[in-house]
């Protein structure tokens, strides 16, 4: 069977003056690990894939693929909550290209909603959780003619238009993931991604409030050995990309830092000298030998500080304290890594106030200023599948059907049914940030080392004009239709700026 896999970018439509929705993730840090590798799979069990790297072509079109669909038995489109709007144009083009040829979703947000999705688009399958094992079968019960009820992890709908959900086979096995084939990366645009993908292990064995990953409070790490092989076998195409990186997809790589030690060890013993990207917990960062193990291997690394206070630390479930990411940011410092390490910080998390935020912002401003990391202040985003979101929408806040459109991530209400700060006061937040990132490059001319963005929402819907402009339209319209009358003058609230009336309503005078 020929089967197309479709990796949709995150996209928006912003510029309205584009005749289309424009890639996000222009600056691309990998290629789609997990949609190249089902085609590996695919591929060794005789089937004919190819992949649509949406991605790469920065672009939600699907007709260049024109060619590849006329023969096509099977199209499969993987997708996160952040390009799910992406993937939603994309199932309108097929089903205006090929009505009758089958459709197959994968991904965290259609393993999530597969019930709403089934019943609102035009779509015949879902994959819940791993692929690798589900599309195999999918595509043999498809040649065969065979129904599809013996396909795990899969949700369909019968001839009567009910949905119905296939169980959900056993995890694959920590030895079994790093038996699939590897990616083939070598047909890769020559320097378009800045390094390759790769993975050694799934799930992370905490589950943060705000997380929104798979495989939570799980974790399976292949053996060192067998993750250094397939490993090995990859660098060369390395050269392909901008840095001659390889980024490690793993939600936390060190999560077992003796494992990690080992994976260093061998690569010594070979003399292999990969440059790796991954994500780390400072916790791990601690453990003893760690960083002086794997410093002359990292590239560059995340460390998910998450909070500047420990009380928030606490109600996320990190697992950590502010002591501990100083420790680490001191210990990454003491081995000349700190240059190489991003401390991201989530701000605005629905319990903060101004003063929350501030203590986040200056507890990231001193990690920077004292040990030379740098540091990523992100707004919190509500984005499906975390405790937090879950939480939301049991309330009614939020719903799967708000993040079909592009442009849910600038949306105002979604925003601020999570973040409860005022607008003013977000404001104020970004001037003290903007005045943290002109030190900083003052120390730092050639680099970024604080990272942030004023929230999209707030930008679109209270512009700064408005936010510092004295509210003095009431009291000119009274004055053009009342001169001979003197005015009190009006009094702002402090927090919101918004006048306080000191009269009485004109229906309760003389009550």
């Amino acid at each position: 069977m020929k089967v197309l896999l479709v990796a949709p970018p995150i996209m928006d439509d912003l510029f309205w003056d584009k005749p289309q929705a424009i890639a996000m993730d222009a600056v691309r840090e990998c290629p789609p690990y997990g949609v190249y590798l089902l085609q590996a799979v695919l591929r060794q069990a005789q089937h004919e894939a190819i992949v649509a790297d949406l991605i790469a072509d920065g672009s939600d079109q699907i007709e260049p693929y024109l060619n590849d669909l006329e023969d096509c038995g099977l199209v499969g489109i993987a997708a996160t909550s952040m390009s799910w709007p992406t993937a939603v144009s994309v199932i309108r083009q097929l089903r205006r290209l090929r009505p009758e040829l089958p459709i197959v979703l994968g991904g965290i947000h259609p393993t999530m909603f597969d019930y709403y999705i089934l019943n609102t688009y035009q779509v015949d399958y879902i994959v819940r959780g791993e692929g690798e094992i589900a599309i195999q079968a999918l595509c043999a019960a498809l040649e065969r003619g065979d129904g599809v009820e013996q396909v795990p992890n899969l949700s369909w709908r019968d001839r009567t238009g009910q949905v119905v959900r296939n169980p959900i086979a056993a995890k694959l096995s920590k030895t079994a993931l790093g038996e699939f084939p590897l990616p083939d990366f070598s047909a890769l645009p020559m320097k378009l991604y800045k390094g390759l993908s790769i993975e050694s292990s799934r799930g992370c064995a905490f589950d943060c409030s705000f997380c929104s990953t798979s495989y939570r409070k799980t974790w399976r790490g292949m053996p060192a050995e067998l993750f250094v092989d397939r490993l090995e076998q990859m660098m060369p195409q390395a050269a392909r990309t901008q840095l001659d990186m390889i980024h490690v997809i793993d939600d936390e790589f060190t999560m077992n830092p003796k494992r990690a030690m080992e994976i260093t060890e061998i690569f010594r013993k070979r003399n292999l000298k990969p440059t790796l990207v991954y994500d780390s917990r400072a916790t791990d960062l601690l453990h003893d030998g760690l960083i002086a193990s794997i410093a002359e291997f990292t590239g560059q690394f995340l460390v998910g500080a998450e909070c500047g206070y420990d009380e928030g630390l606490l109600k996320i479930g990190k697992g950590t304290t502010t002591q501990i990411l100083e420790d680490a940011a001191r210990m990454l410092h003491k081995h000349g890594l700190a240059g190489n390490a991003d401390f991201s910080f989530v701000i605005g998390l629905p319990w903060e106030t101004a003063k929350e935020v501030r203590q986040t912002c200056a507890f990231a401003a001193h990690l920077f200023a004292t040990y030379g990391v740098r540091i990523l202040l992100q707004w919190y985003c509500q984005i499906p599948g975390s405790r937090l979101w879950e939480a939301d929408r049991d309330a009614g806040l939020v719903n799967e059907a708000m993040y079909n459109n592009y442009g849910f991530f600038r949306d105002l209400y979604l925003f601020r049914a999570g973040v409860k700060l005022s607008p003013k006061e977000i404001w104020q937040i970004s001037g003290l940030v903007t005045s943290l990132q002109t030190m900083a490059r003052l120390q730092y001319p050639d680099r970024t080392m604080v990272e942030y963005g004023h929230p999209e929402p707030i930008a679109l819907y209270y512009p700064e004009e408005v936010m510092t402009r004295h509210p003095d339209g009431l009291a000119s319209l009274r004055e053009v239709a009342m001169p001979e009358k003197k005015l009190k003058p009006i009094r702002l609230d402090p927090v919101s700026s918004r006048a306080i009336s000191t009269e009485r309503p004109l229906r309760h005078i003389g009550a």
